[in-house]
């Protein structure tokens, strides 16, 4: 197995002592989640080349004097093949309605087009953002087509969606690498408090037939990780949730702090969700960004990508709205649009005698905000043009087309009828965005 290479391991101890040393806001290490962050490594490797290895270093490099032009190509990938989802989390985006933008399923030939253009630079894919993946009724074709790609795939799931064996057996031999599982207490009542529609014994179900193919199938794929954000009203479960994680075989346990909607500032959130009799998952801020974005520079402009549903292209999941978009690859390449006009403005909004010539995004971010720079820049007199939105509709949204996100959520909603889930299928396909 790779991950026994003594080539690794000294690579390993190298990121670790480079990393401490010319670090940008807590280094790549601080930047994985707490729990992760050895998984992480590991997965990486699992895929290693040298063409992919001497991108990062390029990457991090021009990251260091925030160049504004990168000659290189994001690592981190996040592609979320459909945005829309069944529950009503409470403290996600979607939950509450306040993402602008159509929903949809992303069409398949738009996903292997630009899986072929990020092949040889990403490190880790994460085929989720703001929607449930499994309500893609094709999600394995899509990791698999990753997959053969030599591509390290990464799917969060609140397994909501009643699974049969064959799809559980679809998904394992997928080559899916890691199945993040967000169950965030042991008890309905507790369960549902956060998980707003949830269904834990759904949940529980799910996990076992997992467990129970991987076995039939001789695979140790997908490793299953249980996400558990620590919250007031589960918190006094942490130790039968650790308990029952053995007897679901998931692979690991990880307690995560509360991470708040970006831009949610409001300290009576943080009274109803945060823990007590826990303060190791408080935070000296509880809105503080979790992923050390905070600070001189924000690494996402220069490590991370977002493609959403539609095409979408955005330098993070904090700018859901199709307005914030820096690019739509239905219309131009991944190249083109990493270092386009709205990239470079972005970059620069973290230099000082830069001047900004376009709104972006970046600049209602509280994470270029709280910069140096904004502060020595001051306010920046610039708007975003007024654009008129069609959401849910049928006629295209901004030049984007409903890329076959209609056909794939009718057929789902009659799979959902099937299970009896037909109710929350139809609530999905119809919700629209505030």
């Amino acid at each position: 197995m790779v991950r026994y290479n003594p080539f690794f391991w000294i690579l390993k101890a190298l990121i670790y002592f480079v990393d401490r040393r010319i670090q940008v806001n807590g280094g790549v290490i601080e930047s994985v989640a707490y729990g992760r962050r050895d998984n992480r490594f590991w997965l990486a490797t699992r895929y290693f080349s040298w063409r992919k290895f001497w991108n990062v270093i390029r990457v991090e490099t021009q990251l260091r004097f925030a160049k504004r032009i990168i000659w290189g190509s994001p690592y981190e990938w996040e592609i979320d093949t459909t945005n829309i989802c069944q529950l009503k989390c409470p403290l996600c985006h979607t939950g509450k309605g306040t993402i602008h933008r159509d929903q949809g399923v992303m069409d398949f030939d738009l996903f292997t087009k630009v899986v072929d253009q990020i092949k040889h630079s990403c490190l880790w894919l994460t085929l989720y953002s703001w929607g449930e993946p499994l309500l893609n009724q094709r999600i394995h074709e899509y990791i698999e087509y990753a997959h053969k790609q030599k591509i390290a795939t990464i799917i969060s799931s609140n397994l909501n969606k009643p699974l049969t064996p064959l799809m559980a057996e679809q998904v394992i031999r997928s080559g899916l690498d890691v199945m993040i599982v967000s169950l965030d207490g042991i008890t309905q009542d507790v369960y549902e408090v956060y998980r707003v529609n949830g269904h834990l014994d759904r949940v529980l179900e799910n996990l076992r037939l997992l467990d129970q193919k991987k076995l039939e199938l001789g695979s140790k794929k997908p490793y299953i990780e249980w996400q558990f954000i620590v919250m007031r009203q589960n918190e006094h479960q942490l130790d039968e949730a650790k308990a029952l994680a053995g007897e679901l075989g998931v692979d690991s346990l990880v307690f995560k702090k509360v991470d708040f909607p970006h831009g949610e500032d409001d300290p009576a959130e943080a009274e109803r969700w945060l823990p007590r009799q826990h303060p190791e998952y408080l935070r000296e801020d509880p809105f503080y960004k979790p992923y050390q974005e905070d600070g001189q520079v924000c690494w996402r402009l220069w490590r991370s990508a977002v493609v959403n549903w539609d095409g979408g292209f955005a330098p993070c999941c904090y700018l859901t709205d199709k307005t914030q978009d820096f690019g739509d690859l239905n219309d131009a390449s991944v190249k083109r649009i990493w270092n386009n006009s709205k990239y470079t403005t972005a970059r620069g909004l973290f230099k000082n005698d830069d001047v900004p010539e376009e709104w972006v995004g970046c600049l209602d971010c509280s994470v270029y905000l709280g910069s140096s720079a904004a502060k020595h820049r001051g306010p920046v007199d610039l708007h975003l043009e007024p654009v008129v939105l069609q959401v849910n509709g049928n006629k295209t949204i901004n030049g984007n087309r409903r890329a076959g996100g209609a056909e794939m959520l009718e057929s789902e909603a009659i799979r959902g009828s099937q299970n009896g889930q037909n109710e929350e299928m139809t609530e999905a396909k119809t919700e629209k965005p505030v």
